[in-house]
Parts: structure tokens; sequence; C-alpha cells
């Protein structure tokens, strides 16, 4: 007797129809594109990493900071601009060639650039910095990069892009002109010439 009352009660049970079924289903599907559209749009209203600052940025005195990224052989990373800053050497004739018009020169054998590590030259992924290999990596698609910002391996089509910069002769700070973007080197440029120096942290 039980079990012939739950079959009667699921018989009873109201069958939807084929017409209120595809009903559904399309205001689902509307709903949740809508949905997905209004999040990403939400997006764009909130700052992303490297939006915070613009315009011609002090940062610090220019041969502290130089001197901190040749001892710890690490980039100083700027958050707030979405860039990298490392040093570079204006005694290489070919870099001077290549950088010397648009970035710093702190003295004969040392100068700094600000690359935008923030957007990959590929797909726009940020770039993290590589301690043991010595060059930035890009986690999303293997595209490498020397400690100059010159390409060295991966589906990135240059260099990553800088930023225009220059030591103020008043105060002796390093400053990054984020209103000026430079498109990266070529492909072939190679003024550094700098071999992989250990493991790498991003399988290629």
């Amino acid at each position: 007797m039980a079990d012939d009352a739950k079959s009667t009660r699921r018989l009873d049970l109201p069958r939807v129809e084929r017409r209120a079924f595809l009903r559904y289903g399309m205001f689902g599907a509307v709903s949740a594109g809508l949905g997905g559209f209004g999040l990403a749009s939400l997006g764009f209203l909130y700052p992303r990493p490297g939006d915070e600052l613009t315009g011609q940025v002090p940062l610090e005195d220019a041969e502290q900071l130089a001197a901190e990224i040749q001892s710890t052989r690490t980039p100083v990373r700027v958050p707030a601009g979405g860039i990298s800053i490392v040093t570079w050497d204006p005694s290489n004739e070919t870099a001077m060639n290549l950088y010397g018009e648009d970035h710093a020169i702190v003295n004969g054998s040392v100068g700094l650039m600000a690359l935008n590590s923030q957007q990959c030259v590929h797909l726009g992924c940020a770039v993290p910095w590589c301690q043991t290999s010595q060059w930035f990596e890009c986690p999303c698609h293997g595209s490498r990069y020397n400690r100059w910002g010159e390409y060295t391996g991966g589906p990135a089509p240059r260099g990553l892009d800088r930023y225009s910069s220059f030591v103020d002769e008043g105060t002796g700070m390093f400053v990054v002109d984020l209103g000026d973007m430079i498109t990266g080197p070529a492909r072939t440029a190679n003024a550094l010439e700098q071999p992989q120096e250990g493991p790498n942290c991003v399988d290629a």
C-alpha cells in the first residue's frame, strides 16, 4: 500500500511542457549572459595594478636605487605604476644606441629603465621576475625576457614595453614618465646578450 501511494504521488506531479522548458532555459541563458556582462563592466570601475600613478613620477634617489638593484640583483617593483625598475649599461655602445635617448643615465656605466612588467606584450599577463634565471618569465604562455626586458624566447612579438625616464638634475631623483610608453625592442635586439643564469621559474 505504501509503495502504491508513493507511485501515485509521483504520477500526480505536474509535467513541464516543452514550450515552458524552452522558455525557462532561454530566460536562464540570457540572465547568465547579462550577469557576466554586468560583472565585467563593473571591473572597469576599479583601478588595476598600474593605474594609480600617472604622468611624471619621481620615485627615489637614482644613485641609491641603482645601488640597491645591483647589490640584490633584483629589479625594484613599483606595483602602483605596474613597472619594474632595472639597471642598464650606457657604456655598452649597442645599448646606448637603443636606450640612451629615452632612459635615465645615472653615470657613465649605470642607467635605469622602467619596464612595463604588468603586461606581457603577447597577451597582457603580468610578467614576474625570476631570481634564479635572472629573467622576466610570463606564467601564461612562457614568454621570457632578459634583465633589460629584451626578448629571449616564447610567443612574444618583441621585448617588454617600457616608459621614458630621466634623472632630475636638481634633486637627483629617478623620474618615470608614465604618460610616455615606449614600444619594446624588436626580437632581434639583444644588447645585453645575457644567457639564462639558473633554473626557470616557469616551464616553457
